[in-house]
């Protein structure tokens, strides 16, 4: 498939960078001044991983990126690029977008006009109700820069998690992570499909499991009270898999609470604990934490964790991962224990990523790889 540009959405392009990263792990991945434009090589296998991002929005085939001089330099620029690119037989359309503002001064609609006249000229079949391939032109402000292709399947996708808002759903709780976040987090924490299972051990009202579900993801996920596998299953059935992934277990023995029939073992863990009063009731905060990273630990060979806490409230921090100095005040742990806690529970503190929730709260998206165990 060769050379591509990777488009990504802009609700926290540091977020999706690092899923990008995670589901293309032995891809030479390249940078590009615009924190949401990436450049790598794929192939044929690495299509169902594109399908089942969250943080990617577009992939140009065989794109290119310029900064933005003037239209009539651009448009010589993608009239080469589509001299050496030409269009197949099928019939197509130019799509245009913007990251931030786009290019100041520059109409997309006019200038999408003009390069559908230019694929005219090249006797192309215009259909701009049902094309069967897109031109995209992107304008991105935040790199002054225009990134041009033919993109990968159906163009710019919309983002489908809306329409699965857990405030939707007929089980629902306020703590309930949306599904963008939810299914980021999964692939962070899975890689590629073909790596292995998932386990979500405190799985709550089952929003990692839905997403790693309708990903085609082997997943186990656990809860202790009845009541919360019961609505995670109604949830389940609403998205509409039929997947049999939940199950009534405890996070701090996991291997005594997966089905005789489940994986063994898992390529990542996902785990979002309780805020407040947990349900195991007599254990405090850092010891159920320290418990149930103990027993995953034990399930998981050469993976990974993605470790979601409360936080206090601190400034957006979207384009990069969060430097030591920057990152906010967890609510029951200081950094300085937490990462031991890791550690002593075989588990090595990567990075982490804020998001925020609303004015007095906050989340920290911690990624950890597993520490090899003698």
């Amino acid at each position: 498939m060769g050379e591509h540009i990777v488009a990504l959405r802009g609700w926290h392009p540091a977020l999706a960078q690092a899923e990008v990263r995670a589901l293309f792990p032995n891809r030479d991945i390249q940078p590009f001044t615009s924190s949401r434009l990436m450049q790598l090589q794929l192939n044929e296998e690495d299509l169902q991983n594109i399908s089942i991002s969250s943080g990617i929005e577009a992939i140009f085939n065989n794109g290119e990126n310029h900064p933005f001089t003037d239209v009539e330099s651009i448009r010589s620029i993608i009239k080469s690029h589509l001299e050496l690119n030409p269009p197949n037989d099928e019939s197509c359309a130019v799509v245009a977008w913007k990251h931030g503002r786009g290019i100041e001064g520059v109409s997309r609609s006019a200038f999408a006009g003009r390069i559908g006249g230019l694929l005219s000229a090249m006797d192309a079949q215009i259909d701009l109700e049902h094309p069967q391939q897109r031109f995209g032109i992107l304008f991105d402000e935040h790199s002054n820069s225009v990134t041009f292709g033919w993109l990968q399947g159906s163009g710019p996708k919309g983002d489908e998690s809306v329409e699965r808002r857990a405030s939707q759903r007929p089980f629902f709780k306020p703590v309930s992570l949306e599904p963008r976040l939810a299914r980021l987090a999964v692939n962070l924490a899975g890689g590629p499909l073909q790596k292995g299972a998932i386990l979500d051990p405190m799985t709550g009202t089952g929003g990692f499991a839905i997403e790693a579900a309708l990903s085609g993801r082997d997943v186990v996920a656990l809860d202790l009270d009845a009541e919360m596998i019961a609505g995670a299953k109604n949830n389940l059935e609403w998205s509409g898999s039929t997947a049999n992934v939940f199950f009534q277990g405890d996070a701090t023995d996991v291997k005594a609470s997966i089905p005789n029939d489940g994986p063994r073992a898992f390529s990542g863990i996902i785990l979002d604990p309780p805020y407040g009063r947990n349900s195991q009731g007599s254990l405090d905060h850092e010891e159920l934490l320290n418990q149930t990273l103990l027993s995953c630990s034990a399930v998981v060979e050469n993976g990974s964790l993605v470790l979601i806490l409360p936080s206090e409230p601190r400034e957006l921090c979207l384009e990069r991962a969060l430097a030591p100095e920057e990152r906010p005040q967890l609510i029951h742990f200081q950094w300085s224990e937490l990462e031991q806690l890791l550690l002593d529970c075989n588990w090595k503190y990567e990075d982490a990523w804020y998001v925020f929730v609303h004015g007095s709260l906050g989340r920290v998206v911690i990624y950890a790889s597993s520490v090899p165990q003698d």
